[in-house]
């Protein structure tokens, strides 16, 4: 079975019907499935072969689709790379995952100046999204590699273990990690949603449109779009760049939107647009809102379930590595506030202590998950690898305990991972970056609270003996080498941090003046 089977199976059955929307452009399941089929066709023709690399820099748009569901026909995995990241950081996750191909949009070629230095990628396999005069001669336009080819399938042997895409995530220790995710793990989580949506009364699944606001390039989208040419729904996609609040209400009231998944940072703005604006749409088509990447505060919460009131409101919680893990159900949603639910169908989980002992209920302990949808391990990283997984079971290293009935509390994350408006960042990368700066002798970076985006990335720093810098300087270096999300938003400067007998840094209590009275500490 294959991840593009969804689609290619719902084209005929559903020909006609309109299978995703992006902006003015909609294309039929016969549609998309011809265009998935030519560029599948187009990379066999240029060479390319199972189990080669293609990395992706795109904003959402609707070859995002297409180019997925081509690479998995012939079992070439994807790379999708965040279009936020900073060029160095793109340049090295391509070299990494050792991609042999780069697609990208025509507004990232001047990021891309120093392509020379991806040795493994030839000229021509430099694949420009975009208008054919915005296209290099040295490169190949997209448009043009799909002219003339066939709209069959492509005859290529594949098998469930192969894997689907790399999903690189932030670096625990400076460098992005590529999480390998296999297509048989990804299947799990497209049928464990079907049978979760279909057991529901009144519920049709095939009628399913899904509004897909989060970037396609992350895990979260990439699964609810699979589910949805799976049921034969229609996937209708947001543009990226700046987050339109207003855009998100038009698109569910004009395209009769049954479900989509946001960070608590869009459901935020969208409930402090002002009453005569967000009131004055029909959202009634809503049966479905999902929040997940990030928890979500109690008093967003409430006002969500009175705004959204025809929605059934979950929260999940999962990862690159561990696939979509539990579910805080709309029945439990006031009952179990700071709850991330139970384990969905097929999810076993443990809390184990720092020797591997399972812990009792009401203790905590780090969350591990066996799980069909787990990753199978870090792309040439066996170190890392062998941290986050054990035999069947995988870790993202999140504290948490179990209550009486089964549900599940986060309370911690052992890598001090923050989350800003969905987006994963790990302090020691942005460590990496600032003690780079000729004056800064120690740092520590950690989350604080913020109320629109969960947390903000905060530095303290050490300077080195008998030198200066400022805030502004600081963060002006930073902005020249990370990605937007990843950036401090402020400095503080002191003589020392609290440490261990050892000398390692507490930074748990260094951050909490900043989280006193908060209702949580992540």
């Amino acid at each position: 079975m294959n991840l593009a089977d969804g689609l290619r199976i719902n084209s005929w059955r559903y020909p006609d019907k309109v299978a995703a929307v992006f902006n003015e452009q909609r294309l039929t399941y016969t549609e998309l499935n011809a265009r998935a089929n030519k560029f599948a066709h187009a990379m066999l023709a240029r060479g390319f072969q199972r189990g080669d690399k293609v990395s992706i820099i795109l904003n959402n748009c609707m070859e995002f689709l297409e180019i997925y569901h081509g690479l998995a026909r012939i079992g070439v995995v994807s790379v999708p790379i965040n279009f936020r990241l900073v060029p160095r950081e793109k340049l090295y996750i391509i070299d990494n995952s050792d991609s042999v191909a780069l697609i990208l949009g025509s507004e990232f070629l001047p990021e891309m100046e120093e392509k020379d230095k991806l040795s493994k990628i030839a000229p021509a396999d430099y694949i420009v999204v975009g208008k054919r005069e915005d296209t290099p001669a040295t490169c190949s336009n997209y448009e043009d590699m799909l002219v003339e080819m066939p709209e069959s399938e492509p005859a290529v042997d594949l098998n469930e273990e192969d894997l689907f895409y790399l999903g690189y995530t932030s670096g625990t220790t400076g460098f992005p990690k590529g999480a390998m995710i296999q297509t048989k793990g990804t299947l799990d989580i497209v049928k464990n949603a079907m049978v979760r949506t279909s057991g529901r009364d009144g519920i049709d699944i095939t009628q399913r449109v899904f509004l897909a606001i989060m970037p396609i390039c992350h895990s979260n989208s990439i699964w609810a779009t699979l589910i949805t040419f799976w049921v034969g729904g229609t996937n209708i996609i947001f543009p990226t760049g700046k987050f339109d609040p207003e855009r998100v209400l038009q698109l569910i009231e004009n395209e009769k939107v049954t479900t989509t998944s946001m960070v608590p940072t869009m459901i935020t703005r969208i409930l402090e647009l002002p009453d005569e604006v967000k009131n004055k749409y029909e959202l009634s088509s809503l049966t479905s809102l999902g929040s997940s990447s990030a928890p979500l505060l109690t008093k967003t919460k409430e006002a969500a379930l009175r705004f959204f009131k025809n929605a059934r409101f979950s929260e999940g919680y999962g990862s690159t590595e561990t696939g979509a893990l539990t579910t805080l159900r709309h029945k439990d949603q006031l009952r179990k506030v700071r709850s991330i639910g139970k384990p969905n169908p097929g999810i076993e989980i443990k809390l184990l202590d720092e020797d591997g002992t399972e812990v009792k209920q009401g203790e905590v302990g780090t969350l591990w998950a066996r799980a069909r949808s787990a990753f199978v391990g870090y792309y040439k990283d066996h170190a890392k690898t062998a941290q986050a997984r054990r035999g069947d079971w995988v870790t993202a290293g999140d504290m948490a305990y179990m209550d009486e009935e089964g549900f599940y509390f986060l309370v911690d994350r052992k890598n001090d991972m923050i989350i800003s408006g969905g987006e994963n960042v790990y302090p020691a990368e942005i460590e990496e970056v600032i003690i780079q700066h000729p004056c800064v002798a120690e740092v520590a970076v950690f989350g604080v609270p913020h109320e629109q985006w969960g947390e903000e990335v905060k530095a303290m720093v050490i300077l080195r003996e008998n030198q200066r810098a400022t805030e502004v300087e600081l963060l002006e270096f930073c902005k020249e080498r990370l990605a937007g999300y990843k950036r401090p938003r402020s400095v503080n400067f002191v003589e020392d941090f609290p440490r261990t007998a050892t000398g390692k840094v507490l930074k748990r209590i260094l951050k909490e003046p900043f989280w006193r009275g908060q209702e949580r500490m992540i």
